[in-house]
């Protein structure tokens, strides 16, 4: 199975989300504030069909955060992350897929990664006709990914999608 593809928005995702942010509270206690993010915290935006959460903390606390995801079952995926942010996944069971990718990125509170993931994603939720524009650039990169050997898909994918990101943030940042 591709890593690379688009599917339609699915109204199941906001559920998902919640589900899995009640596993993290239990987890994790309630001081963490945690956020729906990526594509299928968009309504009507379509992607790769991944849960993606932040959960925001401390800088003090990132690496205790992590730990604590690690004993959930979430793998730590280091050259994915960065000193902003602690990047982690998960394949939980999934009653229409089967199993469903979970992706939690632990954030440092007050960052530049969170506060752009944010205007990001309320920016495509206030303005449908940019999360379309941004939908197009998805399903442009999956295909020209698809289409590259497996050691580029990653850098192609992301290669696509980086101009209308970096247009959104900026239309974000203004408003």
């Amino acid at each position: 199975m591709s890593k690379y593809v688009y599917k339609p928005y699915d109204a199941v995702f906001p559920g998902l989300f919640e589900a899995e942010k009640v596993r993290l509270e239990a987890a994790l206690g309630s001081r963490y504030q945690i956020e729906h993010m990526g594509s299928t915290a968009v309504p009507g935006l379509g992607g790769k069909g991944i849960i993606d959460i932040y959960v925001i903390a401390p800088y003090a606390e990132l690496t205790s955060v992590s730990s604590q995801l690690r004993r959930m079952g979430y793998e730590f995926v280091l050259e994915s992350s960065w000193l902003e942010r602690l990047f982690h996944k998960q394949d939980l069971p999934d009653g229409k897929e089967g199993t469903r990718r979970y992706h939690i990125h632990v954030v440092g509170e007050g960052g530049e990664d969170l506060k752009n993931g944010l205007a990001f994603r309320d920016y495509l939720r206030a303005h449908p006709d940019s999360a379309q524009e941004y939908a197009k650039a998805k399903k442009k990169a999956a295909k020209a990914a698809a289409e590259v050997p497996e050691q580029d898909r990653k850098l192609t994918y992301m290669a696509i999608k980086a101009p209308v990101i970096k247009d959104i943030i900026q239309k974000a940042s203004a408003v």
